[in-house]
């Protein structure tokens, strides 16, 4: 009987124990060591991993927790989350690019054009 007392103190100990981090878990760890580079915001110039985008101001809670799951369930590769979150993180980015541009309204163009010689853009 003292030995399963014994036992049972081992546990709970171990259990309140606070010194050690939490495991991850391995599809946390993949998402954390596997980088991107982004150039929007302020992940411009910088590599980020996957989790950090995830867990951006331009992932909406929502999406974030439907990812995660489809991921930890093996419906998404790492490579399609990583296609999902940098594509979302873009879109989001421009659109608000967009919203704060003083110049320009919905219906402008990306400035792509205006870098591309026109016969009406050259100089006369």
């Amino acid at each position: 009987i003292k030995v399963k007392a014994s036992d049972k103190d081992t546990v709970t100990v171990a259990g309140e124990e606070g010194d050690k981090p939490p495991k991850e878990e391995p599809c946390e760890t993949a998402l954390k060591s596997t980088v991107v580079e982004v150039e929007v915001g302020e992940f411009r110039g910088h590599k980020v991993s996957v989790w950090d985008l995830l867990h951006s101001q331009y992932i909406p809670e929502e999406n974030r927790k439907e990812l995660l799951e489809l991921y930890e369930a093996g419906e998404l590769t790492l490579e399609q989350v990583k296609t999902v979150v940098t594509t979302i993180v873009t879109k989001a980015a421009a659109a608000r690019a967009e919203q704060t541009s003083p110049v320009g309204g919905p219906e402008a163009e990306p400035t792509g054009k205006e870098a591309e010689p026109t016969s009406e853009a050259e100089p006369t």
